[in-house]
């Protein structure tokens, strides 16, 4: 595996998660909108906005699969997972945790999330650096590798949440 397929790679991962991001968000904006407010990011519900930052990511998603050039494709990625980041680290260190709407699914935020995003920015920055543009083999096979991740996060996440396999003992 040379550079080229890790590029790709990388590039699938932001593709497949900034996807399955962004859509829910345009699809029912009012999450994000109110996770906005809860965030201290805007003083009242936008559900405007919330939808603007869903296609945002989509956006920033289909640019990282299919751009020629991965400099501005990757760096917008890389963008806005850094303001991601930092909005959730300043709720955090107020001792807030938030229901970010992050995929669309009920995730409270904490410092696991930040470690998620931390990764995505080293995947991101690392896009935005690579010496050489993945071929589109490389891309095609880096979309299925990242589909993959995608959909096994967002399983557990989902598991998480709902806890589906819970037993209650008191009643």
């Amino acid at each position: 595996m040379d550079l080229a397929d890790l590029a790709g790679a990388g590039c699938g991962l932001l593709a497949a998660l900034f996807v399955a991001s962004g859509v829910p968000k345009i699809r029912r904006p009012f999450g994000l909108a109110l996770a906005l407010v809860r965030f201290g990011v805007v003083g009242r519900v936008r559900p405007g906005l919330g939808r603007l930052l869903g296609v945002l990511e989509v956006a920033a998603g289909l640019a990282v699969a299919v751009s020629p050039v991965l400099l501005p494709a990757a760096t917008c990625a890389l963008v806005l997972l850094v303001a991601f980041t930092a909005v959730v680290v300043r709720s955090l260190l107020a001792g807030q945790s938030v229901e970010c709407a992050c995929f669309g699914t009920g995730e409270t935020t904490s410092w696991a999330t930040v470690a998620r995003n931390l990764v995505l920015i080293g995947v991101a920055a690392f896009v935005a650096a690579a010496p050489v543009a993945p071929t589109i083999d490389q891309r095609i096979s880096g979309l299925l590798i990242g589909t993959v991740v995608t959909c096994g996060y967002l399983l557990i996440s989902t598991m998480a949440v709902l806890k589906p396999f819970s037993v209650r003992l008191d009643g």
